[in-house]
């Protein structure tokens, strides 16, 4: 991905996270502190506060208007700009999709899509302002359908989709918006699975790089995609699966 980032790349810039207390979420957030980036850390969870460069956290649910809002003044409050948002925040339920529940089924997409547009719309202003970027956490799911996470992975080909079109028009604005979508991660929410025998034979039989991934390549991917080192992509959906979504 070009020249290896410098310790300070981030310096100066305020970085939003959301998801910041989940597996993925919050390797992102340490790869942005390691960068130097002003931390805005956001969970409905305990949201952790051990990194260098945290300015604020915010413990709530990101379906409320007012969490959301609370998320952007807190960037705004404590440096006066916002330069990065990445929406990490998402749940999954494994589950044939005919059994669901209407309950269940708007949990997934008010967590996964809803309040995830909703952050977009929110920040989009001060992004202008800032000339900052979008970086979204998709799926593998969202293109290769897996059992038991249809619902899952429609929320998050929507995800993928509204990317695209934030590109779209926020580019002539000056902001980037791209996405990162990860095949076999380790994590908290998918080690259960990923640890049954029969999932691992089912994986490993058509994933060339025969490995699990992990969250760190995941916040490599993000932070790559939020820096001036990838200035000229935006509507990109970048898979992060070792090969996954090609075989």
């Amino acid at each position: 991905m070009g020249e290896t980032p410098s310790e300070d790349e981030f310096a100066g810039r305020t970085v939003v996270v959301t998801g910041a207390a989940g597996g993925i979420g919050r390797e992102i957030a340490a790869a942005f502190d390691r960068l130097g980036a002003d931390l805005v850390l956001v969970d409905v969870q305990v949201v952790p506060s051990a990194l260098r460069h945290v300015v604020a956290t915010v413990e709530g649910d990101l379906r409320q208007p007012e969490t959301v809002a609370e998320v952007v003044q807190a960037a705004l409050s404590e440096t006066g700009h916002l330069d990065v948002l990445v929406n990490a925040a998402g749940v999954q339920l494994r589950k044939p999709a005919v059994d669901l529940v209407d309950d269940e089924w708007r949990r997934l997409v008010d967590i996964n899509l809803s309040s995830l547009f909703a952050l977009c719309r929110a920040a989009a202003p001060h992004l202008v302002a800032s000339g900052g970027s979008i970086v979204n956490i998709s799926s593998s799911a969202a293109t290769h359908v897996q059992p038991d996470i249809a619902p899952y992975g429609a929320t998050k080909a929507a995800v993928s989709q509204l990317t695209k079109g934030l590109a779209a028009e926020l580019g002539p604005l000056g902001v980037r918006a791209n996405g990162v979508a990860p095949g076999y991660i380790t994590t908290p929410m998918t080690a259960s699975n990923l640890a049954r025998a029969d999932v691992q034979e089912r994986i490993f039989g058509r994933l060339p790089l025969q490995r699990l991934g992990t969250a760190a390549e995941v916040a490599d991917t993000v932070t790559f995609l939020a820096s001036d080192r990838a200035r000229y992509i935006t509507g990109a959906i970048i898979p992060v699966d070792g090969g996954y979504s090609v075989t």
